[in-house]
């Protein structure tokens, strides 16, 4: 197997720049479909889930593969919806190369520079395709230099369009310095032409400007370039590669993935500039006993050693977990270790994913991205290897969802099965938070925005038959008191004409310091009570502290003493002297100023400069408090504040509305706090028409 000959690709790109008709192109192009397939219409062979079509937006990462120049190549189309990013994130941590897609039409989107930075992150070569030529208002170079001055980037042109708009017609392929026109029935079959006489002096000037990149990539070529000696084909060849893998600069190309205009000579880039899984390298990974450093290098006589990075549920073939190999040779019928889950699991065919089809391939070595079908204990993020060498690859972090929404089945016998189906959506898509909230004992569900809430929900029907109901979820309050109240009496008496029950305790109630949680004193002196009733008593505060007075709401922060009562020698039990305890414990609190408290967030808010004035204006209408501001990344500011949590329940939805997707935030719990009295009346008198 040879290594040299191996491509894994990431696409990558913000919403609809082309990415995934660009990929379409690059199929077909290669004869790896035999359709050019298109987005708009449909027939994509990459977007085929109900949602993707819809919307006409990639919800989940999605596999071919195809051959050019001999090259097995492997892509991976991302998603470029701000919502399913981390799908994209998933991708780049375990790709040797990116294909960075723009528009040519409006190049800068308010995700340009978020999806940049995670491109960045993974320090991987990337190639840049200006998409779209044939759209009016498209412009290359204004793209282009859009672009560098955003992302701070060096981008050297590797081809120019001949034409514009609706007269584009082909490109010059300034690193050949051959020019090719392009039918518009989207064939993908360049033409060889003359270079365009209005287009040659350009043409020059950038192709001199790219041997200059070629030489700085290599002190050799460097000296014989700054001499004046002119750089062979191959040189120039060897340091635009050597530039490209470095991370030296990124060339950019051009065409229309539509009209199928320039995909051949975009997939020559990839198979002659972009990285092997030879040319990146050993991975770095730990031995899952020792904890120790360990590097996987990619040869395919080591032993097999591999990354699940995705997860999806096929309906004929059903779970298929999506491996990264990084080394060995894979072949068919073998057991695999999953370091993980201490844990071997058994396969039987090896897969290579066609969109939503797969076709069983003999053996899959260093960069290739195949299918595991029905292996029960691995999931996203597990490591699979050899049992003879052990090892551990890291993954990505999961972020915890920023818009949550409490669910709930519509049908009473659904209820059973949302939580397995719930469960099975999670294996596809570890972005998704599913828990029961202990408090409220609602189901909650967090995501990434409405959008991914929405697809979810789709897929919940579409794939188990379940119809669920959406609603805020209710905030965690509680209830405290302000002041002590002293001598606080209540005797339980009651008499059914056997034996009665008879209990009296006296309390003193009084406030602790915030967070202090909750403080029992035995403080009997004499026989009044017997100490064998004070468990009893105890239990029943704690069970009174379940739901408070006021709105019904956990007590917190309370001090109950416990220093005299009365009790009888027959109708005295430990159910008379717990329910004494409770009605007594209601009876305090209600005397003791008592009022709510409610769940304060600390936000930390990664905002551009042009929006920090209307963040600052809307956190002050939530109640807020700006805790501190200071300079992020380029242009941006980062800005931390308290609110309460009943104020930015949906938050995320806000925040992309005033920085059009540009800021993002994280948000933890900080603390309890008093709920304003106005505010306090208003959630006391819902509680008391809830429960009625």
């Amino acid at each position: 197997m040879d290594v040299k000959k191996v491509r894994n690709v990431a696409l990558v790109a913000q919403n609809s720049s082309g990415k995934t008709s660009l990929a379409e192109a690059m199929l077909y192009t290669a004869k790896a479909t035999k359709r050019l397939g298109k987005v708009d219409d449909g027939s994509s062979v990459l977007d085929f889930e109900p949602e993707e079509l819809k919307r006409h937006i990639s919800i989940s990462t999605a596999f071919h593969h195809l051959t050019w120049k001999k090259t097995q190549i492997f892509l991976m189309d991302t998603p470029g919806d701000d919502n399913f990013l981390a799908e994209a994130e998933n991708a780049l941590h375990v790709a040797d190369n990116c294909i960075f897609t723009v528009d040519g039409v409006t190049p800068v989107k308010p995700q340009t520079e978020k999806v940049w930075e995670m491109i960045k992150k993974y320090t991987i070569p990337v190639l840049m395709h200006v998409n779209k030529m044939d759209k009016e208002r498209a412009d290359f170079f204004k793209a282009v230099d859009a672009l560098k001055d955003l992302l701070e980037v060096r981008l050297v042109p590797v081809a120019i369009p001949i034409g514009s708009h609706e007269e584009f017609k082909g490109i010059v392929d300034l690193i050949q310095m051959k020019a090719y026109t392009y039918d518009r029935e989207g064939s993908g079959k360049g033409s060889p032409v003359d270079i365009p006489d209005d287009l040659r002096d350009q043409a020059e000037e950038l192709r001199a400007n790219l041997i200059e990149f070629a030489a700085e990539s290599d002190d050799e070529l460097l000296e014989k370039f700054l001499e004046g000696e002119e750089l062979s084909p191959d040189e120039i060849l060897d340091g635009l590669k050597k530039g490209i893998l470095d991370g030296g600069f990124v060339p950019v190309s051009c065409g229309s993935a539509t009209m199928n205009m320039g995909t051949d000579r975009f997939l020559n880039l990839v198979a002659d500039f972009l990285a092997s899984p030879e040319d990146r390298g050993a991975v770095a990974a730990s031995n899952p006993k020792s904890g120790g450093d360990v590097e996987v290098a990619p040869n395919p006589d080591d032993p097999v050693a591999g990354l699940v990075f995705k997860t999806l549920t096929d309906p004929y073939a059903g779970r298929l977990s999506i491996l990264r190999i990084y080394s060995g040779t894979l072949k068919p019928d073998g057991t695999l270790y999953n370091p993980n889950k201490d844990a071997n699991e058994r396969y039987s065919q090896i897969m290579l994913l066609e969109g939503k089809e797969q076709k069983p391939t003999d053996a899959a070595g260093p960069g290739y991205v195949v299918a595991l079908a029905k292996l029960k204990e691995t999931t996203t993020g597990d490591t699979l290897c050899d049992q003879s060498r052990p090892v551990q690859f890291p993954f990505v972090e999961s972020k915890p969802g920023l818009l949550t929404y409490a669910i709930k089945p519509r049908s009473r016998g659904d209820e059973e099965k949302i939580t397995q189906a719930l469960q099975r959506l999670q294996e596809e898509d570890p972005t998704l938070v599913v828990r029961r909230d202990p408090e409220t004992n609602e189901l909650l569900i967090s995501g990434n925005g409405q959008v991914h809430i929405d697809t979810t929900i789709e897929k919940l029907q579409r794939k188990f038959g379940v119809e669920v109901d959406l609603t805020t979820p209710k905030i965690p309050y509680r209830e405290t008191i302000k002041a002590a109240k002293k001598g606080v009496i209540y005797r339980h008496k009651k008499q059914t004409g056997g034996a009665g029950q008879f209990a009296e305790v006296h309390f003193d109630i009084s406030p602790l310091p915030r967070g202090q949680g909750f403080e029992f004193e035995e403080a009997l002196v004499g026989m009044n009570v017997p100490r064998n009733f004070v468990p009893a008593v105890e239990k029943g505060l704690h069970e009174a502290m379940q739901k408070g007075p006021l709105a019904g709401y956990p007590v917190v922060d309370v001090k109950v003493r416990f220093y005299d009562g009365k009790s009888h020698e027959v109708d005295s039990s430990e159910i008379a002297f717990k329910i004494a305890s409770i009605q007594c414990f209601k009876k305090g609190v209600l005397d003791a100023k008592p009022t709510l408290l409610e769940p304060i967030m600390k936000l930390t808010i990664h905002a551009p400069d042009d929006a920090v004035g209307d963040i600052m204006g809307d956190l002050s209408a939530r109640r807020g408090k700006v805790m501190g501001m200071q300079p992020g990344e380029k242009g941006k500011q980062v800005i931390e504040a308290l609110v309460p949590l009943s104020e930015i329940q949906k938050y995320v939805l806000d925040l992309n509305a005033m920085t059009q997707g540009r800021g993002t935030f994280t948000m933890e719990f900080s603390h309890y706090e008093e709920v304003p009295p106005d505010i306090a009346q208003r959630i006391i008198e819902q509680a008391k028409q809830d429960k009625g």
